[in-house]
């Protein structure tokens, strides 16, 4: 019985001791790193807030040379991108069917 016992009790300290994390894996828990609340959107450096396209890389400038130009002659990106924008400021939504398992 004390046999059994000793064995038991090695067996459970050797899974304890398995079980510990890797000296690789760092002290901290593995999971999402820390979001900073305050990081200064890259559109947003210059204080301005309108929303501009990927493809201007901030250029405001460009944009204005671009929307001078007549609607037939402007690029098709932005255009595009004019597009989704308006179908991002509304999106469309449905209303959710009946679950017939809950009734």
């Amino acid at each position: 019985m004390a046999r059994a016992i000793s064995a038991f009790l090695l067996l459970a300290i050797i899974t304890i001791i398995e079980a510990q994390r890797p000296f690789y894996a760092g002290f901290r828990p593995i999971g999402y790193p820390a979001v900073e609340s305050e990081i200064a959107q890259l559109s947003n450096r210059f204080g301005e807030d309108d929303p501009v396209p990927i493809e201007t890389k901030g250029d405001r400038n460009f944009i204005n040379r671009i929307e001078s130009v007549p609607v037939d002659y402007r690029p098709f990106w932005y255009i595009n991108w004019q597009q989704y924008n308006a179908l991002r400021q509304q999106p469309q939504t449905w209303p959710q069917k009946p679950n017939n398992f809950i009734d």
